[in-house]
């Protein structure tokens, strides 16, 4: 007995179809999310890097500011916008001039959007338990080379850890 068994390849395809490409935006969109994440890290290091050399922090990422910094090193990934926050402290700040030695911390906070319809998608299935932003923080922390300048300074903890 022979079966006609034409359309078979292409049922086949149009039931799979749905889930191959929700796995291609699953694998974009921890792409994109991922290399922001070693990204802004990067960034938060080098900035801490920078503020170990003396830079003064600049609330308006001013040149040579600490967060002027972390902004150029993230290519373009970290702004001086509401969805970024620069959070630098240092250990003796209580003096108006951090000496040499002092610790230094630089966290950096930045809402991660989805670039896919990824989350909207599995939150429809799931009940909304996959969200369309979240945050992702780094922080990095260093040790003055020199004296600061005298200023007005946030006064931390000086470590990561915490």
């Amino acid at each position: 007995m022979l079966r006609n068994e034409a359309g078979q390849s292409a049922v086949e395809f149009i039931l799979m179809f749905p889930f191959v490409l929700l796995m291609l935006m699953a694998i974009a969109e921890f792409g994109a999310a991922f290399y922001m994440y070693v990204t802004v890290n990067n960034a938060t290091s080098e900035a801490a890097r920078w503020a170990a050399t003396a830079h003064i922090p600049d609330p308006a990422c001013a040149d040579e500011s600490i967060q002027w910094r972390a902004r150029e090193m993230s290519q373009g990934m970290l702004e001086c916008d509401a969805r970024t926050v620069f959070e630098i402290t240092y250990e003796d700040a209580e003096s108006g001039e951090p000496a040499r030695g002092t610790g230094v911390t630089v966290r950096v906070e930045r809402t991660y959007t989805a670039l896919t319809p990824l989350p909207g998608l599995v939150s429809l299935v799931t009940g909304g338990i996959f969200p369309a932003s979240w945050q992702m923080s780094a922080c990095s922390d260093a040790r003055l080379e020199r004296r600061m300048p005298t200023g007005v300074y946030v006064s931390g903890a000086g470590q990561c850890g915490s």
